[in-house]
């Protein structure tokens, strides 16, 4: 580099101190001195360091002429090494341009030898109008994947004749070597569902846990999903078919994660009884089979989920609203929820991500949370948000907006007191009570006990629809009360 520096310098001193030559005689010099340099110093530098060799030598001439004057003679001599350093630069980067391409075409012509070559990330391939896939354990990448020779694959007993050449977008390049074909579905009970690739991807995550055939579960389901939507505009459909999930399946009360066949579609669908990532996906099959395209199955942290943190939870996005048909069905619930009970049904995205974060956003502190953290914690992402739906029909809300409407403090557990607040109470003695200055008898009565626990677990089971009942402040023989919510109630 100190050689380069030196005879450098000396050429620009030369330029500064030269005399005056024709035009000809620099362009020979010039030239004659440039190919004889070049040629010298190419076989010592990189192609990178020549190319900031000669980045730096143009500058200093740059610099030269703007803060120097010459003659004409001299002016054409920098000027000639200018443009023939850039022109020797260009080659540079070309020859390096060409020498990449080359290797490429050399892996490429490579890897074409190979019988089973796939283009895409899943494998997924269509033959004889079945879609198949490889399922497969390990993979092998070459970092260098450019400079790979034939003797680098043998060396690793990679065999054009047996193993899967990989390609993917960005040109790495993966080998894979012990894998087994596996039919996914067959092309005629799909082949007009627009999200196909979407589908497929589902049914080969599944197929890694049972492989068996499914085709006449899907041609079930499809038939089940075409009767129930058939004539409906969208949202109907989605409501139908979203009322059948929950009509239909139940979320096992218990389950070992060890067992994977309880997120295997297949096996669950035999059973009725899933978790919440074939909730899910049944969801998805039957709205593609619905043609109703625009979804998304995500699968992030939940972190009032009963198995969190140890295990994601999965839900729908359809449109731009969301869909948790697991929450609306959790294995405490004795009876299927209505519709006017759905909780999680076309809710938008600020409200449903109240409780869900996606891997890199959770915070971490809250794995190592207690649920009753978690609540309040759920309660300050919500309370933001009461102005915006104040009036709104959201399930979701009404615990937030039933305390909000009635002056009290959302943060808190409901009490009798508060209960109060919320409804008209009457005092009970001997059956009878006094209404709107009438004097009424009770002849037949069914009640919850109040106290004041759990009165908001009881609120969300009558899903807030209170107006048919009374609270009694009730007289007991040993002239105690008790406070009781009473239903189906027959007076006189």
């Amino acid at each position: 580099m100190i050689k380069k520096i030196l005879i450098t310098s000396i050429l620009l001193i030369s330029i500064i101190y030269s005399p005056v030559y024709a035009d000809n005689e620099i362009s020979i010099t010039t030239k004659n001195w440039f190919n004889n340099y070049s040629e010298k110093i190419s076989n010592k530098l990189s192609i990178d360091k020549e190319i900031s060799f000669f980045n730096w030598f143009n500058e200093k001439l740059n610099q030269l002429l703007i803060n120097k004057k010459y003659n004409q003679a001299q002016l054409g001599l920098i000027n000639d090494l200018i443009k023939l350093s850039n022109d020797y630069t260009f080659n540079l980067e070309l020859s390096e341009k060409e020498k990449n391409n080359k290797l490429i075409l050399q892996t490429n012509n490579l890897v074409k030898k190979f019988k089973y070559l796939s283009y895409n990330p899943d494998h997924i391939f269509l033959e004889n109008w079945i879609w198949y896939t490889y399922i497969y354990d390990k993979h092998l990448v070459f970092s260098e994947w450019k400079n790979i020779k034939p003797e680098d694959l043998k060396f690793n007993n990679i065999f054009p004749d047996k193993a899967i050449a990989f390609l993917l977008d960005n040109n790495s390049l993966w080998f894979i070597v012990n894998y087994k074909k596996v039919k996914l579905i067959s092309d005629s009970i799909i082949f007009w569902i627009p999200n196909k690739y979407w589908f497929l991807k589902e049914i080969k995550d599944d197929k890694k846990i049972i492989n068996s055939e499914t085709d006449n579960l899907f041609n079930t389901l499809k038939s089940n999903t075409i009767n129930l939507t058939k004539w409906k505009d969208k949202p109907t459909k989605i409501k139908s078919i979203y009322d059948y999930i929950l009509n239909n399946i139940d979320y096992p009360k218990t389950y070992s994660l060890d067992n994977a066949n309880i997120f295997s579609w297949i096996d669950t669908f035999k059973n009725k009884s899933w978790v919440c990532e074939w909730y899910t996906k049944i969801f998805m099959y039957m709205l593609n089979f619905a043609n109703i395209n625009d979804t998304e199955v995500i699968r992030w942290y939940v972190i009032d989920a009963i198995d969190f943190p140890k295990v994601w939870h999965a839900w729908v996005r359809i449109w731009n609203e969301y869909f948790d048909p697991t929450f609306d069905d959790p294995i405490w619930n004795t009876k299927t929820k209505l519709y006017d009970d759905y909780e999680y049904f076309w809710l938008p995205k600020d409200l449903i991500y109240t409780n869900r974060y996606d891997f890199n956003n959770l915070p971490q502190y809250l794995k190592e949370k207690d649920k009753d953290f978690l609540k309040w914690f759920i309660t300050q992402n919500i309370i933001p948000l009461l102005p915006k739906y104040k009036n709104s029909w959201y399930n979701i809300l009404k615990p937030y907006l039933m305390k909000l409407n009635n002056w009290i403090d959302v943060d808190k557990e409901l009490d009798i007191e508060d209960l109060k607040k919320i409804m008209w109470y009457y005092e009970v003695i001997d059956m009878k009570f006094t209404k709107n200055w009438t004097k009424n008898t009770i002849t037949n009565i069914n009640y919850y006990l109040i106290d004041n626990t759990d009165i908001d677990d009881l609120m969300v089971q009558l899903n807030f629809n209170i107006d048919w009942y009374y609270l009694f402040k009730w007289k007991l023989d040993n002239w105690n009360y008790e406070y009781r919510l009473a239903y189906n109630l027959v007076i006189k």
